[in-house]
């Protein structure tokens, strides 16, 4: 699509766009890294870096978070691969006991780093759900850039809470709010923090403490959304500065054994485990690899996106159709798949060699690519092994959280080394489960904020082990 744009004073093109009601995915916050927001100059003047350009006759390929728009005018084209996305597949079911039957409407938002679900429900029935992605993302696609840019200014933390209520508020309309008498969140702890414009800068830094673990009851008034004024919002509080009240909902749903583990597997994947004297937790920085950030052709699970893969040729793809790139679930199959027929070596290596491997036509991963699935797959795994070494008991199961979870192969998982052999348990989305079951019985807040108390939060950076077990879980087995 070609679009013009006005406003010749210095301004990203990414900006202008957005203006233009173009947003673009701009997963590295707009630092120049991610090569997502590539677009092409038509006509006019612009500035990237230190270069001039003067469109005349001859297209020009430009990253839009650097370039800005000198003339009062210019022409661009935007490739679809360049556009955010507002949706695809969000998981926003779950197992859980049956709910209190009230006659009350009420809402319950889970509020992820990348996804944002939501469910409503009376009498005990869910009566709709919606899903969209976070539009935090264009400042970045992980917690610590939000944490970064929110430290900017306190305009830059407005940003933030602004850009989460339009992702709150896209929900929320989409599930029909007219007759709702109260409203539920639940997220990690930066997430939850910028819903509240409470500044997450304290979690980045050392000793990663935030600032509120338990939120205040608010008005839809005071918290910016569309509901009557009266309607009050409640969060689920948050366990530490990494492990946040999505897990503290898990843990409310899922009833722990000793030796069992509660696993949500995302950008960062945060896990408790139950010993027989007490509750652990921690969480590793996996990233997003495996919702296609820094991957040549990768892909959150969006129409197009190759969800399966079992071989040269043989995958499928979301919505049908000719692959445009490959989601998590994929991924992971490709690095089993190729390791399993010799393909790839123990530590990434293409055999035969090549610069790049297509499971598509015109869809290829490099040895760089699967370097970033390798870092990705090791962080999870040595998160799990540290923290059950220190704990001193092997884990037996494993309750899988998260989307993520719910669409992967989980044999592929343990082949790759990224899941330990052991019994697996996939419950669905827990942080929208447990958020609606405080939606239902506000009264239960008070039990989740004993709840949140328990875990003992032990940061890996602090447990001498994880270093040696991330190295080693490098390797494909």
């Amino acid at each position: 699509m070609d679009i013009l744009l006005s406003g010749g004073d210095g301004r990203t093109l990414a900006v202008l766009l957005e203006e233009a009601g173009q947003p673009l995915d701009l997963r590295c916050g707009g630092h120049g890294s991610c090569n997502r927001c590539r677009v092409q100059l038509l006509s006019g003047v612009f500035q990237s870096g230190a270069e001039k350009i003067e469109v005349q006759n001859t297209p020009v390929w430009a990253r839009a978070c650097e370039t800005r728009l000198l003339s009062e005018q210019g022409r661009v084209a935007v490739p679809e691969a360049a556009r955010a996305v507002h949706r695809g597949r969000v998981l926003a079911d779950w197992e859980a006991e049956a709910y209190a039957r009230r006659p009350e409407t009420v809402v319950a938002v889970d509020i992820g780093t990348t996804t944002i679900a939501g469910a409503k429900i009376r009498n005990g029935e869910v009566i709709s759900r919606a899903s969209t992605f976070n539009r935090q993302s264009r400042f970045g696609d992980n917690v610590i850039a939000r944490i970064n840019h929110a430290s900017g200014s306190a305009a830059n933390l407005e940003e933030l809470r602004r850009a989460v209520l339009e992702s709150v508020e896209e929900v929320l309309t989409s599930l029909g709010v007219d007759e709702v008498e109260r409203i539920a969140i639940a997220g990690n702890t930066v997430m939850s923090s910028l819903f509240h414009g409470i500044d997450p800068t304290p979690i980045g830094v050392m000793p990663f403490e935030p600032l509120v673990r338990k939120f205040p009851v608010v008005s839809a008034a005071a918290a910016g959304l569309p509901l009557r004024a009266d309607v009050q919002v409640w969060t689920v509080p948050a366990i530490s500065g990494f492990v946040g009240g999505d897990l503290t909902a898990g843990l409310a749903e899922v009833v722990l054994q000793p030796g069992e583990m509660l696993v949500d597997i995302g950008t960062n994947c945060e896990m408790i485990f139950r010993t027989d004297e007490a509750l652990y937790c921690t969480a590793a920085a996996a990233g997003p690899a495996f919702e296609g950030a820094g991957i040549a052709c990768g892909s959150r699970a969006v129409p197009g996106a190759m969800d399966r893969y079992f071989g040269t040729g043989r995958y499928s793809v979301l919505g049908g159709g000719e692959a445009k790139g490959l989601c998590g679930s994929a991924m992971v199959d490709f690095l089993a798949v190729e390791r399993r027929n010799d393909h790839l070596s123990e530590f990434g290596r293409f055999q035969p060699a090549a610069g790049k491997v297509e499971p598509a036509p015109g869809v290829w991963l490099t040895e760089g690519d699967v370097e970033q699935l390798l870092k990705a797959k090791a962080a999870v795994f040595a998160g799990i092994q540290t923290l059950s070494s220190h704990c001193g008991m092997k884990v037996s199961r494993i309750h899988l959280a998260g989307g993520f979870a719910r669409y992967l192969a989980l044999e592929n998982a343990v082949a790759i080394g990224m899941l330990p052999d052991c019994e697996f348990h996939v419950v669905g989305n827990t942080s929208l489960a447990g958020a609606l079951r405080l939606a239902v019985e506000p009264e239960r807040l008070s039990e989740l904020e004993l709840l949140s108390d328990k875990p003992v939060d032990l940061p890996l950076n602090t447990l001498d082990s994880f270093e040696d077990n991330f190295i080693d879980a490098l390797l494909l087995p």
